[in-house]
């Protein structure tokens, strides 16, 4: 059975820190400082050990195979959007999350090369590529709210705030033993409340700005009716609930441990569905800057173009709720 399930504290040995080394205070686990054909090669004369170790192996290359794909997918619409509007805070934000995909894609095949990263390693890089994806997706939508609201400056400190306690996830990454497991290959050992502490860490300021941005573009459709600011708040209520919900669905599938100790994977799962939402709104966004200009006087063209334009950052020192109505087209036609 692939998913059977297995205790995850019966993997970890009790006195398992004598044999292990140490680097920056952090104890290694000495299973954790081989790669897979090396672990493979350790049940040399066990042939059901050497099959399961085997099948970890393959699971975690089909695994990253697929996860490769998508982060591809993500640098090339990304790219093609930065080249678009390379003053677009929140495109590069887009592309520097999913390069990070692409280093831990890397990172995951060279795994199962000889003389290649060992678990340790690719898991603190995964560590890392999670926390910097993370922040990438908390700064966009930080940057919407904050133009959207006038450049308020409480949102902007408590937005900061916000994103202060974001390295802790990769901290207790980097602290908990990682080793290689039979059937699963690397696997990080976090301690149980860990899943609830990314929960509690993302959720928050990408639900709370999220909101903060609709509730402006929402109030504006209310008020001018049109379809352009329809599309817009329909991009960004479903790009909010859709992270809001993956973040709570994978979190507790990885607290309740719904796939075993596959459950882990959940964290990538995450991560990929993000990364790929983030893509697509720099993606929605990025064309809608790109519709014909408005005609001079249409209030809610000019205020629509505005508003996409500047939650773009291609000029950050002005706001919706700072450039005055009757200036609103000849605005439009200079960021044109």
């Amino acid at each position: 059975m692939l998913f059977n399930y297995t205790d995850r504290d019966t993997l970890l040995e009790a006195d398992w820190e004598k044999d292990a080394t140490y680097k920056w205070g952090i104890p290694l686990h000495p299973l954790g400082e081989i790669n897979t054909i090396d672990y493979v090669m350790q049940a040399q004369g066990n042939l059901q050990d050497m099959r399961a170790r085997t099948r970890g192996i393959f699971l975690q290359l089909a695994t990253s195979g697929f996860v490769s794909y998508l982060f591809v997918y993500n640098v090339i619409t990304a790219a093609l959007t930065t080249l678009r509007r390379p003053r677009a805070l929140s495109n590069w934000c887009c592309l520097i999350q999913a390069i990070s995909g692409i280093g831990y894609v890397t990172m995951a095949l060279m795994l199962n090369v000889p003389g290649g990263t060992t678990c340790r390693q690719s898991v603190w890089y995964s560590g890392s590529a999670i926390v910097l994806s993370s922040v990438c997706v908390s700064i966009t939508l930080l940057q919407r709210a904050y133009l959207a609201h006038g450049r308020s400056k409480r949102l902007l400190f408590f937005g900061i705030v916000l994103l202060l306690p974001q390295p802790l996830t990769a901290f207790i990454m980097w602290t908990s033993p990682t080793f290689m497991v039979p059937s699963i290959g690397c696997y990080v050992f976090y301690p149980h409340y860990f899943p609830w502490v990314k929960l509690a860490v993302d959720a928050p300021i990408n639900t709370l700005f999220s909101i903060a941005f609709i509730t402006v573009v929402y109030q504006q459709y209310r008020r001018f009716g049109s379809a352009a600011w329809a599309q817009l708040v329909r991009n960004g209520i479903q790009t909010m609930c859709t992270i809001a919900l993956a973040n709570l669905i994978c979190m507790i599938c990885v607290s309740f441990e719904v796939l075993g100790l596959y459950s882990e994977m959940f964290f990538a799962f995450d991560w990929i569905l993000v990364s790929t939402l983030l893509a697509r709104h720099c993606k929605a966004m990025s064309a809608l800057t790109t519709e014909p200009n408005p005609e001079p006087g249409n209030n809610a063209d000019e205020s629509f173009s505005l508003i996409v334009t500047m939650t773009g950052m291609d000029h950050a020192h002005t706001s919706v709720a700072t450039v005055p109505r009757r200036h609103l087209s000849s605005y439009y036609i200079a960021l044109r």
